[in-house]
């Protein structure tokens, strides 16, 4: 790839903690694309973990004013917790997971910068989105259509699932397209797939 590629840095890796099948904590990973001139943001984590996240961002030479998109890929509040941080961004989402009124919704597949397009991968809700980049690898920042190692490596759809079948079928195509996987809730995943 040239050297416009946009880059995927992890600013916070997830975590999920359950007692059984109740979850004790659960927070997001959130990640920075850089394209170009912009910055995207991939799921904003739990309003808690903010001043972390801030922290981590200015580590990075990036403040929240210079954020030019939040994409999230779902509305559960331990993905949109800190959209408030992101005062200058336009929020993208899919349609059915009802989001703010001034955002950028999708349906579809959809280009939002090169490099980067934002797929429909439903099935924890029917509005789930995932983050395809195009860089050095293919990058999939997946939210909860893979939300742990443990999820990737059985081949098992999130616990919590809207619809089982489109859950799985989501799985599949994201470990078919992505050489790395950024899940929602651990730490980035080396696909094995090949």
């Amino acid at each position: 790839m040239n050297r416009q590629s946009p880059k995927v840095i992890v600013v916070r890796e997830g975590v999920l903690e359950r007692d059984g099948d109740t979850v004790i904590d659960a927070s997001c990973s959130v990640t920075l694309v850089r394209a170009g001139d912009s910055h995207i943001i991939v799921d904003t984590g739990a309003r808690r973990d903010s001043e972390k996240i801030v922290e981590a961002l200015r580590a990075l030479g990036v403040r929240p004013a210079e954020v030019d998109f939040v994409v999230n890929t779902h509305f559960h509040s331990d993905h949109t917790g800190g959209n408030e941080l992101f005062t200058n961004a336009r929020v993208c989402a899919h349609r059915l997971e009802s989001p703010p009124v001034g955002s950028m919704v999708m349906s579809g597949p959809l280009e939002l910068l090169p490099g980067v397009e934002i797929v429909p991968t439903p099935g924890h809700t029917m509005g789930s989105i995932s983050v395809f980049v195009e860089s050095d690898r293919r990058y999939a920042i997946c939210g909860d259509a893979i939300p742990t190692l443990a999820n990737y490596a059985q081949r098992v759809p999130p616990f919590i699932a809207s619809d089982r079948k489109l859950a799985m079928k989501s799985l599949e195509m994201i470990i078919a397209w992505a050489d790395v996987i950024v899940p929602g809730h651990d730490g980035p995943i080396e696909n094995q797939r090949k």
